[in-house]
């Protein structure tokens, strides 16, 4: 499986990472995972988003998109990915709220072999078992805190207490629950 961070409209980088990861392997026969955060910052947001909503349609099984902070409506209005579709398409707010609705479809988190528990943000103190996840309503705008914002975000300290803060190193437990093998709603 090959995990993708933040693409953040990098269409360029995108493809440059096919060429030189994927290209050389069967597309058919490779699992690829992307964490989230496909627009906002680069020009290139909506060819990064249609680029992985084709290869999802042609790769059902071997492609999943999960949702980050910014595929959001908060987000996309703040940064620019909001902007860059209503210039594109001529104003057309109907474009928008299209992409709107199937980032709120994107799941949340998703397991890998039983091994890893991936997300965009972070593991929030509300997970008690892997389970709680597909009870999130995902079809909404993230709040501000809660569930839903910690595995979007997840930052554990603000960035003016990060400067100053002294952090704990982290401690080896065993898990008490097996993930499944699917994504995670």
């Amino acid at each position: 499986m090959i995990i993708v961070g933040d693409i953040h409209g990098q269409y360029y980088d995108l493809i440059h990472m096919f060429e030189k990861v994927v290209d050389s392997r069967d597309l058919s026969k490779t699992k690829l995972l992307f964490l989230g955060d496909y627009v906002d910052r680069g020009n290139y947001s909506i060819e990064v988003c249609i680029f992985l909503y084709c290869l999802k349609i042609n790769y059902p099984g071997n492609i999943i998109l999960l949702r980050g902070n910014h595929e959001s409506r908060a987000m996309t209005e703040h940064f620019t990915f909001r902007e860059e579709v209503l210039r594109k398409y001529d104003g057309d707010e109907s474009v928008y709220e299209a992409f709107i609705e199937s980032f709120e479809s994107m799941p949340l988190s998703a397991d890998v072999n039983g091994d890893y528990l991936c997300m965009h943000g972070g593991i929030s103190p509300q997970l008690k078992v892997i389970e709680d996840i597909n009870k999130i309503d995902r079809f909404i705008e993230p709040p501000l805190t809660g569930f839903l914002c910690d595995l979007l975000w997840s930052d554990p300290v603000g960035d003016k207490e990060a400067r100053s803060s002294k952090f704990l190193k982290n401690v080896e437990r065993e898990c008490s629950y097996k993930f499944g093998l699917d994504p995670i709603k």
